[in-house]
């Protein structure tokens, strides 16, 4: 192939430099976008298995880079043509990791929760391409990785057992505590010093490990692998067959998009309806809460009105099907949390109360799920 005129070559030269430079974040952005278009139920063995294969493609890769770093190995032949994409292949796999969780935390989070646990997977992808902060080598690699592990298992280990609890939550922070120990010994040379350099190695990872056990403790994790995948409020709902007439009052002109009945125009004997489709997967059980809160008016504070328990199975691609029902409520500001029985929120959903004084007959639509 002809490479061009002598003048053009600089040219391209200095587009060569640019583009070796943003490679990771091509790749890492090439590997978001692959998850995002392929993902399907968090309990998809397809994409467990995806994932899992990513987890054990980065250990291989962390293990033959710390390899090749200290002379123990080198690529020869075909696999020296391919080794030289090694760190953007550690980018993509990264990318296809931190997408899925991105993806399943946040449809299974509402408020704070999301934002806690988005901060620090933001953070950590930030430290990870800081270039002086890379200087740290595989010590901040590993705690990546460990980031990595225990958001996997946060959720795959709950699919297994069928249920969610800390108990559950402490057994996939130890699991992934051993996973990213056994690693770094993996890691570190055999010589004199290998006891204290696998510490040193170990060390990021425990403490990205520990913020996690820190947040799970102040209900900022997530309550995967559960999450509403549709709430409402209602006048009424009926169970009709195998499924569920939701009633609500015909919107506003100026609400037109509304598909439920915010703000809740109360008369006499009415009663608010909570409907909410909760996602479980197959073979799972949890109870969740449905918490009722009025807003005082003078000091702006939430204050508990009702708790509902729901039993929630799993199975259902559509989601379980449940309805809270409150019959004695004031006019104010409400808001109802679907959270889990230790009181991390799944969904939140707020609405205005107000007194509707008319007499003349009221206009309703009906949806059904």
């Amino acid at each position: 192939m002809d490479p061009g005129p002598p003048s053009d070559r600089p040219r391209l030269v200095g587009w060569a430099g640019p583009l070796r430079r943003y490679s990771p974040v091509a790749t890492f952005v090439a590997g978001f976008l692959f998850d995002l278009l392929t993902m399907q139920r968090i309990d998809a063995w397809t994409d467990l298995a995806f994932q899992l294969a990513y987890l054990l493609l980065l250990t291989a890769l962390l293990l033959y880079q710390q390899r090749e770093a200290t002379g123990v190995w080198a690529p020869a032949g075909l696999t020296a043509k391919w080794w030289r994409y090694n760190v953007d292949a550690l980018h993509f796999l990264y990318g296809g990791l931190l997408s899925a969780y991105v993806v399943l935390y946040v449809r299974s989070s509402t408020g704070t929760s999301s934002v806690a646990f988005l901060v620090l997977l933001v953070c950590v992808m930030v430290l990870n391409e800081v270039p002086r902060l890379r200087q740290a080598g595989h010590a901040l690699r590993l705690g990546l990785y460990g980031f990595c592990v225990l958001s996997f298992l946060n959720y795959f280990i709950p699919i297994v057992v069928g249920r969610i609890a800390w108990w559950v939550f402490l057994l996939s922070l130890l699991l992934s505590a051993a996973v990213v120990w056994r690693v770094a010994a993996l890691l570190v040379p055999k010589d004199a010093e290998w006891r204290s350099k696998r510490t040193w190695l170990f060390a990021p990872a425990a403490g990205v490990l520990l913020l996690i056990g820190a947040l799970y403790v102040l209900r900022l994790i997530p309550p995967v692998p559960l999450s509403v995948q549709f709430q409402g409020i209602y006048h009424d709902v009926r169970r009709d067959g195998d499924g569920f007439t939701l009633i609500y009052e015909r919107p506003r002109t100026v609400t037109f998009w509304r598909r439920d009945s915010r703000p809740f125009a109360r008369r006499p004997g009415d009663r608010v309806h909570y409907f909410a489709r909760v996602f479980a997967p197959a073979g799972f059980s949890h109870r969740v809460v449905i918490r009722w809160e009025i807003q005082d008016p003078t000091y702006r504070t939430w204050m508990t009105s009702d708790l509902i328990p729901l039993d929630v199975s799993g199975g259902r691609a559509e989601g379980f099907r449940g309805t809270a029902v409150k019959a004695n409520f004031l006019a104010g500001r409400w808001r109802v949390t679907a959270e889990t029985d230790d009181g991390r929120a799944i969904a939140r959903l707020s609405f205005r109360v107000e007194d509707d004084t008319g007499t003349d007959e009221r206009a309703w639509d009906t949806t059904r799920f």
